[in-house]
């Protein structure tokens, strides 16, 4: 293990031991495992010293009463060495594989809780690529390493052991090139690390690109960047590889430069054994057990300087892993508990940026809600109209001033609660692989009958469409919902809403992307879901928030009126340009398809 460890910094080895903290769990099955390793590691001295009585009952003629039954007893030793190597590889894998689904578990629900701010600042292939790639690395310097390092540092220990028994100063021989092989080791150790980290790096390149290419498919056909997007592939998938082959290089050259440094070394005791005094010291039995108890050292020390690869590769992927696991997340208990609240929002001198060197997206927003009131939010493009929704849900927390939900300010509220009570319809809302009872059902906090079920299918204008689908309801909407069409995913968000009957119900350009009769179909469902709710509408199309009992038009961050629409039309400010544009825009659209 000394080999192994010498080149491991206090920072890097406080990793790998917090690495095998994980093991404690399944302490039972990994002293079990370690104890058929100690079995299998003693099977090497223990073949090493059945040659000596074997030798000097042949050729010398020495008197060795068990000589007749040392065939039996090798094939003993075969079969105990084969049924502990069996173990201790299974219980090394069983302990390694709980270990790895304990990690990732742990990773994917500190991701869960992560702020929004941290997805901001890391591209989802880089943790998509730690949370696959980064930790099954980490299992190889679990199960493979730790397995050699104690089989093997075990059948070192057994075998000099052996060899100190025999001839103590012919190890003396041992001791000349240690130190060469240590210096070996902790020089190719930095190597190691370094490579490996930069082979992370490049396998969460080539996620992200691959997740790019994919989600973005029809964007690519559409603006024909199929070479474009094959081409940064190709880069960083020709990077990935050459630090891989670097790896391999250096894993390659330095088992032989290693087994060379250790070849002088038994050179040298070889050398020693045949000068003439010794060989009158000792008997022939003596000298081939303890030669072949030097050979057998051979292949376990190959391995010990091996197993420093995957041991650096395993601290070089779980660090990153370590990094988000320590990161603070979300605190969703905390606070003041909320069961249902009445739904009287208000907002007071709010001021929010992205950054702290990025310009304010909204300044000095002031405005309330009345429960069941709807209020509508209309603005240019880059207005600020969806980081409202953001606040709420408290996604980010404003840099100044205050967000009260039924008079108490949001952080008092438990974020748990406070999320509880609010329901989100987006444009782009997920709807994740699974079927259409599972996506309907989502984030319900009690079970859900059929009856309610289709009570909300039939709400939210989709039934019928459902009840002709060869499956129904079990009907697979396909990796983010892609099997349905655009209407058909906002529809079944809006089922999701009314089945979670929260009191707050925000609608984020739910309708933006829809034609004309899947925008009837949606804005009939959206009138279902608001009754009795407080609605905010966030909208792009201004004839879906004609119906609001009031209406705030953003601009550059801030208010800059506010009213029903009737009376925003008659001050002909920013509300009556945007509607007669958009009213252009339908008109030169109805006239094209004319």
């Amino acid at each position: 293990m000394k080999i192994a460890f010498f080149n491991l910094d206090q920072n890097a080895r406080s990793t790998y031991f917090r690495l095998l903290r994980y093991i404690r769990p399944y302490w039972g099955m990994f002293a079990a495992s370690a104890f058929a390793m100690l079995v299998y590691a003693l099977s090497q001295p223990a073949f090493a010293a059945l040659i000596r009585p074997l030798l000097n009952g042949s050729f010398e003629h020495e008197r060795v009463p068990y000589l007749d039954w040392i065939p039996l007893i090798i094939v003993g030793i075969f079969l105990i060495r084969g049924l502990a190597g069996f173990w201790a590889t299974y219980g090394m894998a069983w302990v390694g594989r709980r270990v790895i689904q304990k990690i990732r578990s742990e990773m994917f629900a500190r991701l869960a809780q992560w702020p929004a701010e941290r997805y901001d600042q890391l591209p989802g292939g880089m943790l998509v690529s730690a949370l696959t790639y980064n930790i099954e690395q980490v299992a190889e310097g679990i199960t493979y390493a730790l397995t050699v390092l104690i089989r093997d540092s075990l059948t070192v220990v057994g075998l000099l052991g052996w060899m100190l028994y025999l001839a103590p100063g012919l190890c003396l021989f041992l001791v000349v090139v240690a130190p060469l092989i240590l210096l070996l080791v902790r020089n190719l150790s930095r190597r190691f690390r370094r490579v490996s980290s930069r082979i992370q790096e490049t396998m969460g390149e080539v996620t992200r690109i691959a997740e790019e290419a994919v989600a973005g498919q029809a964007v690519i056909k559409s603006y024909n960047g199929a070479e474009w997007i094959r081409r940064r592939f190709e880069q960083v998938n020709t990077h990935n590889r050459d630090w891989n082959l670097k790896l391999a290089l250096n894993m390659a050259a330095s088992g032989p430069l290693i087994q060379f440094v250790a070849g002088f070394g038994i050179a040298l005791v070889v050398y020693a054994a045949l000068l003439a005094p010794v060989l009158h010291v000792v008997s022939v039995g003596t000298f081939i057990s303890f030669l072949s108890a030097l050979l057998l050292l051979l292949a376990p020390l190959k391995h010990l300087t091996n197993v420093n690869a995957p041991i650096q590769k395993g601290v070089a992927a779980v660090m990153p892993v370590f990094e988000i696991l320590d990161s603070p997340g979300e605190d969703l208990q905390s606070g003041r508990p909320l069961e249902l609240a009445k739904g009287a929002i208000e907002m007071e001198q709010v001021t929010f940026s992205y950054g702290p060197s990025q310009p304010p997206v909204l300044e000095g927003i002031s405005f309330r809600i009345h429960p069941g009131e709807m209020i509508a939010v209309v603005g240019r493009s880059g207005s600020g109209k969806t980081t409202l929704t953001e606040l709420l849900v408290r996604l980010y927390e404003v840099n100044s001033g205050v967000i009260r939900l039924d008079g108490r300010d949001i952080r008092e509220w438990r974020l748990a609660d406070l999320r509880r009570q609010i329901t989100l319809v987006s444009q782009d809302g997920i709807l994740f692989y699974g079927s259409l009872a599972d996506n309907m059902c989502y984030g319900c906090t009690s079970p859900v009958s059929p009856s309610e079920l289709e009570e909300a299918a039939a709400e939210a204008s989709l039934l019928d469409e459902i009840r002709k689908m060869p499956e129904g309801f079990q009907t697979s909407v396909g990796e983010r919902g892609l099997l349905l069409s655009g209407g058909q995913r906002q529809r079944v968000m809006i089922a999701r809403a009314l089945l979670r009957r929260a009191p707050i119900l925000i609608l984020d350009e739910a309708t933006s992307a829809l034609d004309a009769v899947a925008e009837q179909n949606v804005e009939k469902a959206i009138r279902k879901a608001s009754e009795g709710r407080t609605t905010l509408v966030i909208a792009h199309r201004l004839s879906t928030i004609e119906r609001a009992d009031r209406i705030l038009v953003l601009d550059s961050g801030r208010i800059v009126d506010e009213g029903t629409h009737a009376q925003l039309l008659k001050r002909l400010g920013l509300y009556t340009l945007l509607h007669q544009s958009q009213a252009e825009n339908r008109r030169i659209l109805e006239d094209a398809r004319s």
